[in-house]
C-alpha cells in the first residue's frame, strides 16, 4: 500500500488531468444513464430500448476507467 501511495504522488500533472478528465467522464455516463432512466418512465415495450441504453451507459464508466488506469500507467512507467 506504501508503495502504491508513492507512486500516485509521482504522477505527472498531465496525467493526473487525464485522471480527472476520465473520472468527470465516467460521472458524466453515469449521471446520463439515471436520467435516461427518468426519462423513459415506466417500464414496458416502448421504452425497452432506453432501459438497454441506460444500463450499457451505467456499465461503460468501470470499463473506461479500467482502460485510465492501464493508460496511466504504461505512460507513466519508466522508459528504462
Amino acid at each position: 500500500m506504501k508503495r502504491f501511495l508513492h507512486s500516485f504522488q509521482k504522477i505527472s500533472p498531465a496525467g493526473l488531468l487525464g485522471v480527472r478528465i476520465m473520472l468527470a467522464l465516467c460521472c458524466a455516463m453515469a449521471f446520463a444513464a439515471f436520467a435516461l432512466c427518468l426519462a423513459a418512465g415506466e417500464p414496458c415495450l416502448a421504452s425497452f430500448r432506453t432501459y438497454c441504453l441506460a444500463r450499457a451507459m451505467a456499465q461503460a464508466p468501470a470499463g473506461v476507467l479500467l482502460l485510465a488506469g492501464v493508460a496511466l500507467i504504461i505512460l507513466e512507467s519508466p522508459r528504462g
